[in-house]
């Protein structure tokens, strides 16, 4: 996926990613989310990103990222129970001053994959 998308939603505020496409869930069960985006910021300031099912935020699925300004990927691993037909996006929104844009080339910097692990999580 080559993208490049500024983002110029309030402060604060999620907005999906419109580039990276939705992943649907095709089998219920546990599931492992590792997630990167390649972030870029314009001047001091930060970005946060996360992975949403069904339009809600995923709990412990935030990543941040804060700096003067230059690019950076930051990313998270999580593990998650879905079930058939959930959809699950990437989302971004940009705190402190400056813009921020989220990219990526052919190298895959910025994506969302899902690994299923088996039927149910169980606890040891």
């Amino acid at each position: 996926m080559t993208c490049a998308d500024d983002v110029f939603g309030k402060r604060s505020v999620y907005e999906q990613v419109s580039e990276v496409p939705g992943l649907t869930i095709h089998h219920p069960g546990f599931w492992e989310v590792p997630y990167h985006a390649r972030t870029g910021l314009t001047a001091a300031g930060g970005v946060t990103t996360t992975v949403f099912k069904n339009g809600n935020l995923i709990d412990g699925s935030e990543a941040i990222r804060a700096s003067a300004e230059g690019q950076g990927t930051i990313g998270q691993r999580f593990m998650h129970t879905f079930v058939r037909g959930d959809i699950v996006t990437l989302h971004v929104y940009r705190f402190g001053g400056g813009g921020i844009y989220i990219l990526s080339n052919t190298d895959g910097r910025t994506a969302v994959m899902a690994h299923w692990v088996r039927e149910t999580w169980q606890p040891q």
